[in-house]
């Protein structure tokens, strides 16, 4: 007997991906929470994937992807501010990153650091949505 998947709702999908945007936000707006994944994963080099990630989830076109009501105009707000300091970080840093511990002293990676705080926070306002049943 077969058994019958359903497909999750775009909007439980769209609940996912913010789900998962705070995720990366409280990694990204922590230099300890960076640390930390260091130290679980050696093998990753975690300046990298914090740079990079934010573009896996937040794609050129996020505006027409990202909407309400899954994500508050506040939220999109903070999407844009963080995704200013982002481009700019990204198109500043030399390639390949330096280790962790040294690209930490970089003003702009410390700029990104607050600027994912700051993006947080408004995602905290309401915290992560069930990643199973639509809010």
């Amino acid at each position: 007997m077969s058994q019958q998947t359903t497909r999750p709702s775009e909007r439980t999908l769209l609940q996912r991906v913010r789900n998962q945007l705070i995720d990366y936000l409280e990694i990204a707006a922590s230099f300890q929470a960076q640390q930390d994944f260091q130290t679980q994963a050696p093998q990753t080099h975690v300046a990298t994937e914090v740079l990079e990630q934010w573009a896996d989830w937040v794609s050129p076109n996020w505006q027409e992807e990202l909407k309400a009501p899954t994500f508050s105009e506040q939220e999109r707000s903070a999407i844009t501010e963080f995704q200013t300091i982002w481009q700019g970080t990204h198109n500043t840093l030399v390639r390949p990153l330096p280790a962790l511990e040294y690209i930490q002293l970089a003003p702009a990676w410390q700029q990104l650091r607050v600027a994912a705080e700051d993006c947080l926070l408004v995602f905290m306002l309401r915290g992560k949505l069930s990643d199973d049943v639509e809010e």
